[in-house]
């Protein structure tokens, strides 16, 4: 096997570690009675903006699926994660702020890892017009 496909298969480690949290904690964001329901409501957000939260990150793990749509949905983790980070520097918990370092890290190692391949697919659309 050459270097480039175990960098590729070492990819999918993290990329299904992301899909499981983002599946799982995404999902938990459409229950109004679940912690997240009670995490948004003390950081004064909106209902809506916690479905759109949990939206996006359903989305952005299930691009994690292909290679070529993989950036896009690293990007769209980290946007959450940062975002989270955020909230809690602004909130006065900057200790709750470890909680995202480890998905946030993956995430930017999936999307650069994957970088390669949406590149490939614009080319490609490019030529193809």
């Amino acid at each position: 096997m050459t270097a480039k496909r175990w960098a590729d298969l070492a990819l999918w480690l993290p990329t299904a570690f992301l899909m499981w949290v983002f599946l799982q904690q995404g999902s938990a964001k459409f229950s109004d009675t679940s912690g997240w329901a009670k995490a948004f409501a003390f950081w004064h957000f909106p209902v809506w903006f916690r479905v759109l939260i949990g939206c996006v990150e359903i989305g952005g793990a299930l691009l994690l699926v292909t290679r070529r749509t993989a950036p896009i949905g690293a990007a769209m983790i980290a946007v959450v994660m940062l975002g989270a980070m955020g909230t809690h520097i602004y909130k006065g918990h900057p200790g709750q702020v470890t909680s995202e370092v480890v998905p946030l890290t993956m995430s930017l190692i999936v999307g650069l890892g994957r970088l390669r391949h949406l590149r490939t697919w614009w080319v490609d659309r490019e030529s193809r017009s």
